[in-house]
């Protein structure tokens, strides 16, 4: 029947499946099982509100567009957040240029940066000013270009630690794969560490960052969490079946993140690693980005349902707004 993958009788084929699966709906330019369909372009919309931080959103997504030769759409939302965020801004140009409205003045500036940018590369570059929420506006855009990756900066001021309001409220429920620019270095990325829990979110996440960023080193990291689920009651006898069952686990995270490790490197530039850890999963993860020194931090949003921080999963939501580097977020 259509749309049904392997049995459960191989493991390792049902995760092939599900990569290729997360392949075709994410980035349809990326089907590796019908090359003779015609490609969908793909589309990079990236948010900016002329501060520091979305210039370094600008230039990663222009960099990423290079690279997979996608249409680059700089977005800005004409909200009361941004005209007060560009008040300077505005103020200078008003003095320089004379009259003219803000919003004029606006698209005025998305279209000197999208020549600035198509001076320097040879990419295709639109913009819109559309008035409305950022989040709202971002997420009408991804929906209405399926395949869409979202870039948005971490906040206005980089000096700040977590995220601001509108990549707060992007990645809380992300309308495509959304992309959270902290550092300002320019560089494409050399290290990645996906954390995966094998269920399909991760695998999803994980095939979309080694899609997007072949010529990375990929990591992939499992975490078990340490503590056994044991009441104080618990018989010596009963302790030991658990940790007998916790080595078991981990020895079958292990295989299992070795085969799908081995199966994404047909398609990355370097060997794929793979890591199990114990430890509580958003620590393991923060520490090992750092040992790592991880350009991007790769989690699955797993939510359905309101919009709320709750959908996103605490282990998420704590990596995102705790890494230091930048993170893709995969619906």
């Amino acid at each position: 029947m259509a749309g049904l993958g392997p049995t459960r009788g191989s493991s390792s084929a049902h995760q092939e499946w599900l990569i290729d699966e997360a392949l075709r709906e994410t980035f349809p330019a990326s089907d590796p099982i019908s090359p003779a369909t015609p490609r969908k372009r793909r589309h990079i919309v990236v948010a900016t509100d002329f501060s520091a931080t979305s210039v370094a959103a600008v230039e990663r997504a222009a960099q990423l567009a290079l690279m997979h030769g996608a249409a680059l759409c700089l977005l800005h939302a004409f909200d009361e957040d941004a005209r007060r965020e560009c008040k300077n801004v505005l103020d200078a140009e008003r003095k320089a240029s004379g009259p003219g409205s803000a919003e004029q003045q606006l698209r005025q500036r998305l279209a000197d940066a999208a020549a600035a940018l198509t001076r320097r590369l040879p990419i295709e570059v639109t913009t819109r000013c559309e008035a409305g929420p950022a989040a709202r506006v971002i997420a009408a855009y991804a929906r209405a270009h399926a395949g869409s990756l979202v870039v948005v900066g971490s906040r206005a001021d980089p000096e700040l630690a977590g995220l601001g309001s509108t990549a707060s409220k992007v990645v809380r429920m992300p309308a495509a794969s959304t992309l959270v620019v902290r550092a300002s270095e320019r560089r494409p990325y050399k290290t990645i560490l996906s954390a995966v829990d094998l269920r399909e979110g991760s695998l999803r996440a994980v095939s979309v960052a080694v899609d997007l960023f072949a010529q990375a080193h990929h990591h992939l990291l499992y975490v078990l969490d340490p503590d056994l689920p044991m009441t104080p009651r618990a018989s010596a006898q009963a302790g030991e079946q658990l940790r007998a069952q916790s080595a078991a686990l981990r020895r079958q995270a292990g295989r299992d993140l070795r085969a799908l490790a081995q199966q994404l490197a047909a398609r990355a530039a370097h060997r794929v690693h793979a890591v199990v850890a114990d430890d509580v999963p958003a620590r393991a993860i923060l520490v090992a980005a750092a040992n790592l020194d991880a350009d991007c931090v790769v989690v699955g949003h797993h939510g359905h349902g309101p919009a709320t921080d709750r959908d996103l999963g605490s282990m998420a939501q704590h990596v995102i707004h705790s890494a230091l580097s930048d993170v893709l977020v995969v619906p």
